[in-house]
């Protein structure tokens, strides 16, 4: 991973590139070429001025005068290398080389079609060009004139020499803006190593923290914004906690109320009615009894539910197919009731908090049928799917009750056990219904959202 350090002086290095490369080729590159451009300009005027004067030596046939002409133009032009005249033939008419001349040149400017013409050549190592002006459009010949770009070495001199000036400027401005950078870098980074610091001990729950940033910029704003969310964060956990004590709270004291006080109130009718058993009919006082054992055996694995929930620490793990298969092995073992599970989809991933809750309902629902359906077989199917939600399905082959008996009636048959699960369904955002028919047995339908935000539930029963 690159620093930020490391960042700040990559950009400024590619900005004083950037500005050095657009100063350094027009100097380079574009200013020759134009300064080029402007010369030969000029001395294509000057052998056009030429030709104007050599065209009425060509007509009056003056080969001596024109010879003079050109020499005396030789001497006083710096830039000149040679003139020579050619006629419409291709002859040379007059020419100043002294050695005799040489053929090469005929090649060049055979055929203007403007003005004048240009063509480039190297002779002994020096660039020449050689400029045509037709005379009289070209019906008395051509003259040309060779010139070398010998006056604009001056100037192309200065402009090497600015370009080595802006050369050490750039690399002078780099090793200042990389040596600023340090600085600016070594202390914007230590100010951001301290906020990454301080943001790696609120994310390992230390809430009390505080960085020590302090600047009136914008790191010095986010520094104190920091701060206010560590407090505010540790203010909303605390409220967090008291929820989720209250809400604990409620849950047992409806599995109290609902549960266990209920079922020791049914115990207590159930006695009074043994009592009465006893005088009338001992063979039914037995019977009676039996029940009684049934259900204080229920009241007391209730009691020992809540006290594991109340034991059991916030954030342990609680598998619920681990559960749920001892469960329902005991659960085979203790009521000769065959229970049949199906397991369709992930489960292993759903948070404690909620496979507990999910085991108490079908626990509860399981319970139901051993004291109200006479069942001998069960159907258990959960079923997660891929759009985050889990769906319960328990039928058993019991005798069922009429669902749309009154809550009084329906108590007899389980309906505080129906309560609870509902409610249990309810406080997961879940949906709860129940279908029964009388000697048709019943069956339970349950399903519960396993994303966090639990959407509002439907419960029917």
């Amino acid at each position: 991973m690159r620093s930020i350090r490391s960042k700040l002086i990559f950009w400024i290095c590619i900005l004083f590139v950037f500005i050095g490369a657009s100063i350094y080729l027009p100097l380079s590159k574009i200013l020759p070429q134009k300064i080029t451009s402007q010369i030969l300009k000029r001395d294509a005027e000057i052998a056009r001025h030429i030709s104007g004067e050599a065209k009425d030596l060509l007509l009056l046939g003056d080969r001596v005068a024109l010879s003079i002409l050109l020499r005396e133009n030789l001497k006083r032009l710096e830039d000149a290398r040679y003139l020579y005249i050619r006629d419409m033939d291709g002859d040379v008419l007059s020419h100043t080389f002294s050695k005799g001349f040489p053929k090469g040149l005929l090649s060049l400017n055979v055929d203007i079609q403007a003005t004048h013409g240009i063509e480039e050549f190297i002779s002994s190592g020096i660039r020449i060009y050689d400029i045509a002006i037709p005379i009289l459009d070209g019906q008395l010949g051509t003259l040309h004139m060779g010139v070398s770009m010998e006056s604009g070495k001056e100037d192309i001199a200065e402009i090497t020499r600015i370009n080595y000036y802006v050369g050490a400027v750039i690399l002078t401005g780099m090793a200042i803006g990389i040596l600023v950078f340090l600085v600016i870098g070594f202390l914007f980074s230590r100010q951001i190593i301290k906020l990454k610091d301080f943001a790696s001990k609120v994310g390992s729950g230390d809430l009390d923290a505080k960085t020590d940033v302090k600047s009136n910029d914008e790191i010095g704003a986010l520094a104190s914004t920091f701060n206010e969310m560590a407090t505010r964060l540790k203010e909303k956990i605390s409220q967090i906690k008291k929820l989720n004590t209250v809400e604990e709270r409620n849950r047992i004291a409806i599995d109290l109320h609902d549960g266990c006080a209920q079922d020791l109130a049914n115990i207590i009718k159930r006695l009074e009615l043994c009592e009465r058993f006893f005088e009338i009919d001992p063979q039914k006082g037995f019977e009676e009894l039996a029940i009684l054992k049934e259900s204080t055996r229920d009241v007391l694995n209730r009691t020992r539910r809540v006290i594991f929930d109340l034991k059991s620490p916030e954030d342990a793990t609680f598998n619920l197919l681990d559960n749920l298969n001892r469960y329902i092995k005991d659960y085979h073992a203790r009521n000769e009731i065959m229970v049949k599970l199906d397991i369709s989809g992930p489960m292993d991933d759903i948070p404690s908090d909620k496979a507990k809750k999910i085991f108490y309902i079908i626990a509860e629902a399981l319970t139901n049928i051993r004291k109200h359906a006479h069942a001998k077989n069960v159907r258990l199917n959960l079923r997660a799917d891929g759009d985050g939600r889990l769906a319960i399905y328990v039928k058993d082959d019991g005798r069922g009750f009429d669902a749309g008996a009154t809550p009084a009636g329906v108590t007899s048959r389980g309906g505080l056990g129906l309560i609870s699960m509902r409610q249990r369904a309810s406080s997961l955002g879940g949906s709860f219904l129940v279908d029964s028919a009388l000697q048709g047995g019943t069956a339970v339908y349950v399903e519960i959202p396993l994303a966090a935000d639990a959407s509002k539930e439907t419960n029917t029963i």
